[in-house]
């Protein structure tokens, strides 16, 4: 079976982490690029480094990643999960991955959150409430999977 690998993008609660779980319900494995960022800082820096100044030392590796190979994170996710894991969703892509060609980027657009609107992407407008954004999963779903 071939796999489906989707990722949102979009600005800190846009609402990607909501729409990433409701495609976990149905099936999805939820994968998660910073928390193998995070894995990788605790290899480089002692506890205390990354608790007192966290947010910049996950960005800094993040980049310096991203720096090597646009799809290093990306990379080191997928060659981690075992075969059997045919849909995957991402809710953390950063714009580095979301060029990757392996990867259905869809933009999370909330208004009067997001600050940028990405041409040429899927993008789902959260404009309304939980229950509306959940009917845009379901018929974003149904549009990825071919029903």
């Amino acid at each position: 079976m071939k796999k489906i690998i989707i990722g949102f993008i979009g600005d800190h609660n846009a609402g990607k982490t909501a729409a990433a779980n409701m495609l976990k319900k149905k099936g999805f494995h939820k994968a998660s690029i910073n928390e193998k960022v995070e894995e990788f800082a605790g290899h480089l820096f002692q506890p205390y480094e990354i608790e007192k100044d966290k947010a910049v030392i996950l960005n800094n590796v993040r980049r310096k990643g991203c720096k090597v190979h646009k799809e290093y994170w990306l990379n080191l996710v997928l060659t981690s999960l075992s075969d059997d894991k045919t849909m995957i969703i991402f809710d953390d892509l950063s714009i580095d991955e979301a060029e990757s060609n392996k990867i259905k980027v869809c933009q999370i657009y909330r208004p009067n959150i997001s600050t940028i609107e990405l041409p040429d992407i899927d993008t789902i407008v959260n404009d309304g409430s939980l229950k509306d954004l959940s009917a845009k999963i379901d018929a974003f779903y149904k549009k990825i999977i071919g029903k």
